[in-house]
């Protein structure tokens, strides 16, 4: 039995990407013209597109939600997101990755699947999703969870976790009320939102600093619904004594900023490679990289095969 990269004594063990789909339309009527004012009518009704409307499902009817975010783990587990795929093209093979917003685990089965010698370390502080992650990993002695949010301070924080309708938003939950609701009101995502039928429910949970858990990760990941900069601060020693390669969900500019200045450079992975700038499109994560980490994906696409950095010792 391998010894794990991090101290239990520390951590317990114990990315909802709401942007999901279902193979829904609406079907018009095929004869009759429709007079003006249901024409109106029937623009009013047609949704901007298929995920809007199956988002306008989940709030409506039972079970649903749950049923496609099922079936979103499970391919999860078999077929990761290609942005993912800058793990295998690092030869990030062995040593600790950090998964700060683990939510339903849907990055912890990408890296598992391709980097299965790597130790795990999830944050994950809205409690449904924590508790959900500890059930699914149970017995995986690679994977820890913790349920701790990270910020730039250790004290208590609110936790805002929506709900609208039938649909429990728990991958939604944010460090504020604005953030926690702003996706579900976006129109272009939600068709006909309802405010009466979003609650959200604010809770008081336990902050820590990354830095304080003195690990060394060979990756981070962040997906913290806006609040990765405050997470990027209270990680300032750990990112500059390991300098490892970060993926950022949808990065701000304030963001970009911060890591500029700490000699990162955005890359977006598709098509088998790392391309200089933000990630579009459908993609989730921008990877932003270091010199060292080119220069060793340079090196390993040559021929010549680097591990990198050696297994760290327990913190």
């Amino acid at each position: 039995m391998r010894a794990p990269l991090f101290n239990s004594t520390l951590i317990a063990r114990s990315d909802i990407n709401c942007k999901t789909d279902l193979n829904v339309a609406l079907i018009a009527p095929k004869s009759g013209a429709l007079p003006e004012s249901s024409m109106a009518t029937a623009l009013d009704l047609k949704p901007a597109n298929a995920k809007a409307f199956a988002r306008f499902l989940f709030a409506r009817v039972p079970g649903a939600a749950q049923v496609r975010f099922a079936l979103k783990d499970l391919v999860a587990q078999y077929a990761p997101k290609p942005e993912f795929g800058g793990v295998a093209a690092l030869a990030l093979e062995e040593g600790l990755i950090v998964d700060v917003g683990a939510n339903r685990g849907q990055s912890i089965a990408a890296f598992r699947k391709l980097s299965p010698s790597c130790d795990i370390i999830a944050f994950e502080p809205e409690p449904q999703s924590a508790a959900r992650l500890r059930g699914r990993f149970r017995g995986t002695e690679e994977v820890a969870i913790c349920d701790y949010a990270l910020g730039r301070a250790a004290g208590r924080i609110s936790f805002f976790i929506p709900r609208y309708g039938l649909w429990n938003c728990d991958g939604m939950a944010a460090t504020s009320r604005e953030e926690a609701t702003l996706w579900l009101r976006d129109p272009g995502r939600m068709f006909r939102f309802d405010e009466r039928r979003l609650s959200v429910e604010e809770r008081q949970v336990e902050c820590r600093t990354l830095d304080s858990f003195a690990l060394s990760p060979i990756l981070i990941k962040l997906h913290a619904q806006g609040a990765e900069l405050d997470i990027l601060e209270g990680a300032a020693d750990t990112v500059r004594r390991r300098q490892p390669p970060l993926m950022c969900a949808f990065p701000t500019p304030p963001v970009v900023e911060r890591l500029l200045a700490l000699d990162y450079r955005p890359y977006s992975y598709e098509a088998g490679g790392f391309r200089p700038g933000r990630a579009g499109g459908g993609a989730t994560f921008t990877w932003f990289l270091t010199r060292a980490h080119l220069e060793r994906l340079s090196s390993h696409r040559g021929g010549v095969k680097r591990r990198w950095p050696a297994r760290a010792a327990r913190p």
